[in-house]
């Protein structure tokens, strides 16, 4: 179902003291990178982790405060960051949810989704191998093999999405055939005009986004081309074994950049009237199973049997949204922070009691996987007792050790690793983008494509100052954004001297050089 998800400005909600219940939670501890030998802060964002999520805390580039950033698996986060490999229903979807909001207090009414992924874990009854192996392309855009994994992994990048297959058994070590079949959205604008409404956290239990999500899946899957390795090209006739050789080379889909619109209309018309001849002679020649309609039946299959919301469901659904508008509202604190301001209250009574969750089905879930509350209606549950209702765990996954759940440490060593102790990052400005290069390669002046990849703010940021080459062009959107940085610096000094250069070069009454006068921005651009 949903899986992973990023965010790049979290809503939080605060103590009755104003300050965000994220930066004093016992589960996380944020670190940031300093010199050793000066203490000087060489990267301001700090880190914390925690069950397969990534906190960060990030300056805002206006100055004004900082933001919050989270990324990461929200399945693997209700597996306790053990993997997430299994299924993962709308009734783990909400327990994970309740989990975020009363563990890290997160506002999920305003916590804006900018990133999301949706898939489902398929057991199929053939090896996976005999469907990877057989891609070809999808919207005439072939697949790419990650060969750095040690999984095949296969995708199709867009601008707003990504496709995405892999032989999820093999990754995980697991017997059986296990598929994964997934789409990446990366700019939310891809939901447009497909009956899917998701903005923020809490939107993700929409009932009404989950069937035109699964649709959307499913429709993707078939448009995927496939070989059939059944068919025997000798058996075809002249014009079929042209038609077929034709759809097994990814390189015939693929529509040519040089062409003008008009001709790249013709051009895709004429591919889809292959694809369509090229499907008829695959289901008139098969000779067996049709794997690729057989998956997309178990997709159409699994995402329904994921999402099915019972009218239980529904109610502990509304009855927890309920929940949390009261905590956003009243910032109430979790459950184990409340020892310490319990002892803050002996000493400075409060004027008024803070307001308290109400009793309902389905209370939040604190310590996992402690008892947690009913929602699938395999235990009868006393709803109007919280603390004394039958409850069942979430998973029999046991709690893993708090080095296995927070591991602060590995993750500051990566950062750290490569850093030597007795070196200060050499100060190089980018005269764009004002901001610090920290380790600049050898005359390096200006932002990389490997900076904007981890500087998602920044990335935002340029994307929609200057969308210079951004149709048409080969490069990935990364690239294509640091190239338009160093454009926006060359840009302005080879304009002014052709304008320069213009003015010299056509004849005039008198000699304009001494009367041509530039300000001193522009001596100084033409000094670069």
């Amino acid at each position: 179902m949903i899986d992973g998800m990023k965010m790049l400005d979290v809503g939080l909600w605060h103590d009755p003291n104003g300050v965000p219940v994220l930066l004093n939670n016992d589960r996380l501890t944020f670190g940031a990178l300093v010199d050793t030998n000066t203490g000087a802060i060489i990267n301001p964002i700090r880190k914390a982790f925690d069950r397969g999520l990534t906190f960060r805390i990030v300056p805002r580039r206006t100055g004004e405060g900082q933001r919050v950033e989270t990324k990461g698996s929200l399945h693997k986060f209700g597996n306790f960051g053990e993997h997430d490999a299994d299924q993962f229903t709308a009734n783990d979807l909400l327990l994970t949810l309740d989990q975020l909001v009363t563990n890290y207090g997160i506002d999920p009414f305003t916590s804006k989704i900018n990133t999301i992924e949706f898939g489902v874990n398929l057991e199929l009854p053939f090896p996976v191998a005999q469907l990877l192996d057989n891609l070809i392309c999808y919207k005439n855009k072939p697949f790419r093999c990650d060969t750095g994994s040690k999984t095949p992994y296969y995708e199709c990048r867009f601008q707003r999405f990504t496709v995405k297959l892999y032989d999820k058994g093999k990754q995980r070590g697991l017997d059986g055939n296990l598929l994964r079949v997934e789409v990446k959205v990366a700019k939310m604008i891809y939901f447009d005009k497909t009956g899917v409404h998701l903005n923020t956290l809490a939107d993700l239990l929409t009932i009404a986004n989950y069937r035109p999500l699964g649709v959307l899946l499913t429709d993707t899957f078939n448009r995927i081309l496939f070989d059939d390795p059944t068919i025997n090209p000798d058996t075809l006739s002249a014009r079929e074994r042209e038609i077929y050789r034709n759809g097994c080379n990814p390189r015939f889909w693929q529509i040519p950049d040089n062409l003008t619109t008009t001709q790249a209309n013709t051009h895709n018309q004429r591919l889809l009237r292959t694809e369509r001849r090229y499907r008829a002679l695959l289901d008139k020649h098969r000779r067996g199973e049709n794997r690729p309609a057989q998956t997309a039946a178990l997709i159409a299959q699994t995402w329904e049997q994921l999402t099915n919301v019972s009218d239980h469901l529904l109610t502990c659904i509304d009855e927890r949204r309920a929940a949390w508008q009261h905590l956003t509202k009243h910032g109430i604190l979790p459950e184990e922070n409340q020892a310490e301001r319990v002892e803050d209250n002996k000493r400075n009574p409060p004027k008024t009691d803070p307001p308290q969750i109400p009793n309902s089905c389905n209370g939040a879930v604190i310590n996992p996987p402690s008892t947690c509350h009913e929602l699938t209606g395999l235990v009868s549950l006393d709803c109007g007792n919280l603390a004394g209702g039958n409850c069942h765990e979430l998973t029999y996954i046991e709690i893993p050790d708090l080095s296995r759940i927070n591991p602060l440490y590995s993750g500051l060593q990566s950062d750290t690793e490569n850093t030597p102790a007795d070196r200060q990052p050499d100060p190089v400005i980018c005269p764009v983008t004002g901001v610090l290069i920290e380790e600049p390669q050898p005359g390096q002046r200006f932002v990389s494509a490997s900076m904007l990849r981890n500087d998602d703010d920044l990335m935002l940021t340029l994307d929609n100052q200057h969308r210079q080459y951004a149709k048409g062009s080969k490069e990935d959107e990364y690239s294509r954004a640091a190239h338009n940085v160093r454009n926006v610096y060359s840009n302005r000094r080879n304009n002014l001297r052709r304008s320069i250069n213009k003015i010299h070069h056509n004849p005039t009454l008198f000699d304009v050089s001494e009367t041509l006068r530039l300000t001193a921005d522009q001596r100084a651009a033409l000094d670069q």
